[in-house]
């Protein structure tokens, strides 16, 4: 449930806070005054694309915070996979920070989440109806979903029963095909030399682990061959063999404080230690001298390493960017030559496999067909009850199943038919349906989901869509009676309907300091009366009026 909308820099609106409350919660105004930001800002704290013109204009930043309590048993499992705490009150708080720049950062209770996570949590807590939903209900693919939602507990254990073999079915069938990929003998054999080639090059390489790496560092060495030797001279020449070197130098030094160490112990151990930093020197000496001694760039050598190097490089293009990556690459197409040696017999093993899968996949695909048959049945019945309570009473309805090959959801073809009206033909839904007959159809879909599905608040958005008069009253006692299971937000611009509020809140447009501002207020009863009255009358409110607005609103609670 939502117990409360905070938005602050988002459209229209500088900051505003909003209460809401349980049952039946009605939102008017006047067209344009800005209704839709609710819903578009609980469409972002429920993980919808956040499209920067959603910001205030001149802002660089905004927020929209929504608090919910909830227990549900799914949200909360949520919640632990991904690391997120909820107090002892069940409370859940969205956030979701919006920047110019286009960007959005999503926090649940303080814990930035992704997107996805966001909309997992989402189909826990909210379900928004918009005239997209309508829409919906047109598109052909949808109908199994709505059907195997309202039949959810009944057909769980058979479309579990179902994947579970589907699953199996196509990862044999997937092996099928990449064992055999379609191709004739001719492209086979070419695969297979292919795969010879390859093979046989990276191993006549002779490629070891550290081999390139040795490689370049030798290169790099061979590259400044003459630099080295001439630096190693320099040094050698410093240290020890010229004219002026390191070592007479230290010596010197050691000789002078030789014949004062006797007078001070410290003396004696400044000593000790040129000493020993001269016989040091002395050692790197004669190192340098042997290792410039032993250099032969030979410039074959050099040839021979970058002709190593350039072989390594296009191996590395071709099979893998690193010389572990080759030697995986080596172990893959391996393996694939292994399985077109041997796919003759594998295939076959393979097409006695999925001939099984697809007899026993059959059977449950038909046991699933069954239950489901049994639940679209229960399914015709309750609807008509629903879409006769509002105000259709010549419908006709019926759930067509017709056959596809096997996909992860089975083999059924759904498509719900329909006749509004007595004396016509029954048609798919998308052939025959007005704005107004949707909205109900819709509306009755909610009413018998309501008892099953776990959501607690249900935001209407275009509900009143193409209806008005007794059936505009019919939808708003509808909406009451499902108000008694779940929280409900309505938009609306129906007096019929607004009248069943149990809270009411007016949306208003006002202007200050050359700037637009959208402001929210929930109205008292007085109020309340005034606004269902502008509902009736527009601008041209009078006393008549006035008294239709009272009456509207006595009626509705007597039929509550």
């Amino acid at each position: 449930m939502i117990l409360e909308l905070y938005m602050k820099n988002c459209a229209l609106v500088d900051e505003l806070r909003l209460s809401i409350d349980k049952n039946l919660n009605i939102l008017t105004g006047e067209t344009g005054s800005g209704k839709s930001i609710i819903i578009d800002a609980l469409g972002l704290c429920l993980g919808e694309k956040y499209d920067r013109s959603f910001l205030r204009k001149g802002t660089d930043k905004g927020l929209v915070e929504a608090v919910f309590y909830s227990e549900n048993i799914h949200l909360k499992q949520i919640l632990d996979e991904n690391g997120i705490e909820i107090d002892s009150d069940n409370l859940l708080v969205i956030t979701r920070l919006i920047y110019s720049d286009g960007k959005s950062v999503a926090r649940v209770n303080g814990r930035t989440v992704k997107m996805s996570i966001l909309k997992e949590m989402a189909a826990t807590l909210i379900d928004i109806h918009g005239q997209h939903q309508n829409q919906a209900l047109f598109n052909k693919e949808t109908h199994l979903q709505f059907l195997d939602l309202f039949g959810e507990s009944k057909l769980d254990k058979s479309i579990k029963d179902y994947k579970s073999i589907y699953s199996e079915y196509s990862k044999v069938k997937h092996s099928l095909n990449v064992l055999t990929e379609n191709k004739d003998d001719m492209q086979i054999q070419r695969e297979i030399d292919l795969l010879k080639f390859q093979i046989n090059e990276i191993e006549s390489s002779n490629l070891n682990k550290d081999e390139y790496e040795d490689l370049l560092k030798q290169r790099e060495v061979y590259r400044n061959s003459e630099k080295i030797y001439n630096n190693l001279n320099l040094s050698y020449q410093n240290l020890y063999e010229g004219s002026v070197n390191a070592v007479d130098l230290i010596g010197a030094a050691s000789k002078e404080l030789s014949s004062i160490s006797e007078y001070d112990k410290i003396l004696n151990d400044y000593n000790e230690n040129i000493e020993r930093i001269m016989y040091e020197i002395q050692d790197i000496s004669r190192e340098i001298r042997n290792y410039k001694e032993s250099i032969d760039f030979e410039p074959y050598e050099l040839e021979q390493i970058e002709s190593r190097v350039d072989e390594i490089n296009g191996l590395r293009r071709k099979y893998g960017e690193t010389i572990e990556d080759i030697f995986k690459y080596k172990n893959k197409i391996q393996d694939r030559l292994d399985e077109i040696l041997n796919r003759d017999e594998k295939v076959e093993e393979l097409k006695s496999q999925l001939l099984k899968l697809e007899r026993l996949l059959l059977d449950k695909a038909d046991k699933l067909t069954e239950a489901r048959k049994k639940v679209a049945a229960n399914l015709e019945e309750v609807l008509l009850v629903e879409l006769k309570s509002l105000n259709m009473k010549n419908v006709v309805f019926k759930v067509d199943f017709g056959e596809y090959n096997f996909t992860q959801n089975g083999k059924d073809d759904v498509e719900f038919m329909i006749s509004f009206n007595l004396g016509e033909d029954i048609k798919p839904i998308y052939k025959v349906a007005s704005g107004g007959e949707m909205s109900r159809f819709m509306l009755a879909f909610k009413t018998i989901l309501a008892d099953i599905d776990q959501i607690d608040t249900l935001v209407f958005d275009e509900i009143d869509t193409g209806i008005s008069g007794i059936a505009a009253q019919i939808v708003g006692e509808k909406l009451g009676n499902i108000a008694k299971k779940k929280q409900i937000v309505c938009i609306t611009h129906l007096p019929q309907i607004a009248a069943n509020a149990d809270t009411h809140y007016c949306i208003e447009k006002n202007t200050a300091n050359d700037r637009t501002f959208t402001t929210i207020k929930k109205l008292d009863d007085s109020q309340r009366r005034d606004e269902i009255a502008r509902l009736i009358a527009g601008s041209n409110i009078t006393e008549k009026t006035i008294e239709h607005a009272s009456e509207i609103i006595q009626l509705a609670k007597k039929s509550t």
